[in-house]
């Protein structure tokens, strides 16, 4: 339980585009888990289970889990911690690359809890705490020393937080205790938040190079196509066409009129510019 840092907006009350979204399903799909009859359908089709993801191939359960909660302070800590300090982060990263990351941390997150299927193959994993302490994890890269408040009421660094966190988690899981709380996610969650900060920029400068090389190669191409075209339009076409100006079409010989008929195909916008109609 943390308290919050922050001021997404220069102090005014507003929430950033992604997180508003994040926050909104989360809480539509909350209030469908507390619907009568239904509630129990939308958690059994969306919880995260080793053996209905891993064995019966349910891949959606990965995205699923995350917006599903197991009690109103489950999704109340994890929808503040998001609010806290998730804004910043898509600020600076922009929607789409927020949100990517975001599923990354919790999809991954689900992929380390699907460890489980040797312990407890049956098991139910809900709840956003994986993706969220990603978040939190990429908020204490880029802001190791800024402040929360532990339980609203114990000052610590973000990056000791996080430290705690994957200790903590480190140690129930070794230990196989907590309970009904899935530290397996939790450690998943920050360790797929630190290998996506320390590997995604690299990553990324290698497909954007790749990138920028095949654009740069055809454009090359689409370049030599258009001096290509050009030079078999002054060579073959420009001179049948200087013929009909001066003899007229019926001066053309076959050979001529099929030179014609293949430019027509090739460029018809090459033709025009040389104010005659595409043969036919």
């Amino acid at each position: 339980m943390m308290g919050g840092y922050g001021g997404y907006g220069g102090g005014q009350f507003r929430v950033s585009p992604a997180v508003k979204w994040l926050l909104i399903v989360n809480l539509v799909f909350f209030i469908f888990q507390n619907v009568p009859r239904a509630g129990p359908v939308v958690t059994a089709l969306g919880a995260l289970s080793p053996t209905a993801t891993f064995l019966h191939l349910q891949v959606w359960r990965l995205f699923t889990y995350m917006f599903l909660h197991g009690s109103f302070f489950h999704i109340l800590f994890n929808m503040l911690a998001l609010y806290w300090f998730g804004q910043e982060l898509e600020e600076m990263w922009g929607r789409k690359k927020f949100l990517i990351f975001y599923f990354i941390c919790g999809a991954g997150a689900g992929l380390f809890s699907l460890l489980n299927l040797v312990t407890n193959p049956h098991v139910l994993v809900i709840g956003a705490s994986g993706a969220v302490l990603g978040v939190l994890t990429a908020y204490a890269h880029y802001f190791p020393d800024r402040q929360v408040l532990l339980f609203f009421i114990i000052p610590v660094r973000v990056k000791y937080l996080v430290i705690g966190y994957a200790i903590l988690s480190i140690f129930m899981v070794s230990s196989q205790a907590g309970g009904t709380i899935s530290h397996i996610t939790h450690l998943g969650g920050i360790a797929v938040a630190w290998l996506f900060m320390r590997y995604a920029p690299k990553a990324e400068m290698i497909i954007n190079k790749h990138i920028y090389s095949w654009k740069t190669r055809k454009q090359r191409a689409r370049a030599a196509q258009a001096v290509n075209r050009k030079r078999y339009f002054e060579q073959e076409v420009d001179p049948i066409l200087d013929k009909i100006a001066k003899q007229g079409m019926e001066s053309l010989t076959p050979a001529e009129k099929k030179i014609l008929k293949n430019a027509a195909k090739k460029d018809k916008d090459q033709l025009s510019k040389r104010k005659i109609l595409p043969f036919q």
